[in-house]
């Protein structure tokens, strides 16, 4: 089965201007809003021209509020007319990743083309992110365009750099913070991947995750230190010996795994679902299954992430030259990425302890896990409650998030920070697309993940 086989209600908005909506996107992909690390690689004048569009393409969004630049970064403001009424944010970010050099003739449509071919709108950004960027501003277009009036306050945030640095979303959600605003939910990009619910022993379910945190992110330097020599006398050992040693206990011995409350939660509304034993015996009572559930989700490939902070030797450097002469100083990396529950300081001291003296441990870099957002409020709930509209038979339950996004800057104004794209393409065009050659999006699930942002402004906001 297609994903398009799943979309519902595509006649829902017949106000929405669909050839309008696809002609957007196709001129906002053309901007080259290409994001380096280097700053001094980034052509702001891209980014310039594209809001210099935005203006013009979406007068009527503007005209109903206000829109400021911080730094390369737009906040458009929506007022509502009920102050009791916490805000609501809707985000996106125009930069792209760069085209890898040499691939341009793989394109089959140029990079920043923007064509509309074969059902399908191609360049880079189709899919990450500028069709979520013109989308909100289409929903806010088509409804506003009915005359509405918003109860609730609408925020558009749309951040400059989230493929690097962060720093444009990071600003936003400080000046927000500074003016005292708290919001009612936030809703990014991220999550919404069909999966097939069998290793959860429901193999005729369907699930699509909402990602409601992100793990943590940390490169673990392991370093071992040996005055080398020849290799005819390693009393002493060899400091590959000592890394080698020092990744296997540490990747053996990772922290013990936990069920969250977003694992319990998916467990819960999966049940109905859950036809396999020894799985339908221990979602009726998580509690006194929890050892089991924890054994089941490590012992599958596509759950184990879900409940334990994971390890991946990725890198090592310093080896001998020679097959008989034993190494000096050596250097391996661990990339690791955190549950919640265990912080990048208590991971260190973890490791520490396995490892003894003999190997020093420091971080190259490290990020804390996201706070994990509260499912019970008003956002989550509604949001669930859309997909569920638009989305024949998938069963959307919350999850952490695959990747990083622009969202966590947020949660410091809001405890309902949610990540979902409602674009749902083919896996197929997703896996090659995104950050990759050919990203492209189809017509349809453009068009259908407008309808899913119009019917969650309105179901939230009016």
């Amino acid at each position: 089965m297609r994903n398009c086989d799943l979309f519902l209600h595509e006649s829902d908005y017949p106000e929405l201007d669909a050839s309008a909506a696809v002609a957007h996107l196709s001129r906002a992909i053309q901007f080259e809003t290409t994001s380096y690390v280097d700053t001094t690689r980034i052509r702001y004048e891209e980014f310039d021209a594209l809001h210099d569009w935005l203006r013009q393409t979406y007068a009527d969004v503007l005209a109903a509020g206000s829109c400021e630049e911080i730094g390369h970064s737009l906040l458009i403001t929506l007022p509502g007319s009920d102050a009791m009424l916490r805000p609501a944010l809707l985000m996106a970010h125009q930069d792209v990743v760069p085209v890898v050099p040499g691939t341009q003739e793989r394109w089959l449509h140029a990079p920043f083309s923007g064509d509309v071919a074969d059902g399908m709108i191609w360049g880079r950004g189709a899919m990450d992110i500028k069709q979520m960027l013109v989308g909100i501003l289409e929903a806010a277009h088509t409804l506003l365009g009915r005359g509405e009036r918003l109860k609730r306050t609408l925020y558009l945030a749309f951040g400059e750099d989230e493929e690097t640095r962060s720093t444009g979303a990071r600003a936003i959600a400080q000046t927000l913070k500074a003016r005292g605003v708290q919001l009612e939910f936030v809703l990014d990009e991220g999550a919404g991947d069909v999966m097939d619910a069998g290793d959860y022993g429901a193999p005729d379910a369907l699930v699509c995750p909402i990602g409601i945190y992100e793990k943590g992110y940390a490169d673990m330097r392991l370093t071992a230190r040996s005055r080398g020599g020849h290799s005819s006398n390693p009393f002493r050992g060899t400091s590959l010996g000592a890394l080698a040693k020092a990744i296997s206990q540490i990747t053996e011995h990772m922290p013990p795994p936990r069920l969250s409350d977003a694992v319990r939660q998916s467990l819960v509304e999966l049940r109905p679902f859950i036809t396999e034993e020894p799985m339908r015996a221990w979602t009726l009572d998580i509690d006194a299954h929890e050892a089991e559930l924890l054994d089941w989700f490590s012992a599958h490939e596509s759950l184990y992430h879900l409940v334990r902070t994971t390890a991946a030797p990725t890198m090592i450097r310093g080896g001998s030259q020679a097959g008989n002469v034993m190494p000096q100083d050596m250097e391996a990396v661990i990339n690791f990425r955190l549950c919640p529950w265990d912080t990048p300081e208590s991971l260190l001291a973890h490791c520490k302890a396995l490892v003894g003296d003999g190997v020093e441990l420091s971080y190259v870099q490290k990020i804390s896990a996201s706070t994990p957002s509260r499912t019970d409020r008003l956002g989550y709930e509604r949001l669930k409650a859309t997909l569920e509209r638009y989305f024949d038979r998938l069963r959307f339950i919350p999850m952490q998030n695959r990747g990083a996004t622009d969202a966590r800057n947020y949660e410091s104004i809001c405890d309902c920070v949610l990540r979902f794209g409602p674009f749902l393409e083919e896996e197929d065009i997703s896996q090659e697309g995104i950050h990759g050659t050919n990203e492209r999006i189809s017509v349809r699930a453009y068009l259908q993940g407008i309808r899913v942002l119009i019917h969650l402004i309105e179901t939230t906001c009016l």
